[in-house]
């Protein structure tokens, strides 16, 4: 395990590139000691951080692409009565089209209900709260006091405890798309939709060598026109933009190629994400090692 951090951007099933990238450090002996991610990074850097093999992930990832479709639980009520609450002048009951509740069972089940306290490795995973509007960052980098660094940043709060597999769920929970996640005194719905790649707040928080992953930086088009596929895209737009308005401070940003077909629920895309994953950052090897540690 090398000494450094690793930034994961969200990007729904691309996130599974993710997972390539983790292979091909982990063969070049260069593991980070520490990670980050937000909404399908969340996940990523969750599983990591609890202690999963990366080919357990590999395997993971497998299953997902055959299986991850039955994950998906739709809010069958609330979308039958969203109509006519809004033809009657209703107030709508509907908080997102998929509840969210299957999948977030199966990240427990992954992560076996560890708490970010317990034997994680040094994580740090952002989601938002729409009853303040902050960026709320779950990490378990503070033994003691949070650094200056980290506290003025604007419209950031800071929790050291939580369970893993709610973080990962709020973190990961599209607006429209997924229910938003209560959680302590929080109302809480993607890290995306402020910060898609938290490579400032892991600096923040003091990790100064970070190596960033991004997945979004080609824009494709929806590969059709449901209301999915349209809030993912206006989402992942108003997150690029987001990016491009800031700075990161990564060592190094990498950008692997993806299929063009992958979006958010593309589960049939994620084995040849995690693959483009891996042959883009076993190339970049070499790379890596020189930027990160002079060799």
């Amino acid at each position: 395990m090398a000494d450094y951090g690793l930034a994961l951007a969200g990007g729904g099933a691309k996130g599974a590139a993710h997972v390539g990238v983790l292979t091909a450090l982990e063969e070049a002996g260069i593991l980070p000691s520490h990670v980050a991610g937000a909404s399908a990074g969340s996940i990523v850097a969750g599983l990591y951080a609890a202690g999963m093999e990366v080919g357990e992930m590999r395997d993971t990832v497998r299953w997902l692409a055959k299986h991850g479709k039955g994950l998906i639980d739709p809010d069958i009520l609330g979308i039958v009565l969203f109509l006519p609450q809004i033809i009657l002048g209703k107030e709508t009951t509907l908080k997102g089209l998929i509840k969210g509740n299957r999948l977030q069972r199966f990240l427990c089940e992954l992560t076996e209900k560890l708490d970010i306290e317990g034997q994680c490795k040094g994580l740090l995973i952002p989601a938002v709260d729409i009853n303040s509007g902050d960026t709320v960052v779950f990490t378990n980098l503070f033994k003691e006091q949070i650094p200056l660094s980290a506290l003025t940043l604007e419209h950031v709060k800071w929790e050291r405890s939580g369970l893993l597999c709610d973080i990962m769920m709020a973190s990961s929970s599209v607006p429209a798309v997924f229910c938003p996640r209560p959680m302590k005194n929080f109302l809480l719905v993607d890290g995306g939709v402020t910060n898609n790649l938290p490579v400032d707040l892991l600096i923040a928080a003091g990790v100064p060598k970070v190596l960033g992953v991004d997945l979004g930086d080609k824009y494709e088009k929806p590969h059709d026109e449901s209301l999915i596929e349209i809030a993912y895209h206006s989402f992942f737009v108003m997150s690029r933009d987001l990016k491009n308005c800031g700075s990161g401070g990564e060592r190094m940003l990498l950008k692997p190629p993806l299929p063009k077909d992958a979006g958010l629920l593309t589960f049939d895309c994620m084995e040849e994400c995690m693959e483009s994953g891996y042959r883009y950052t076993k190339k970049m090897i070499p790379r890596i090692k020189r930027v990160l540690f002079g060799i």
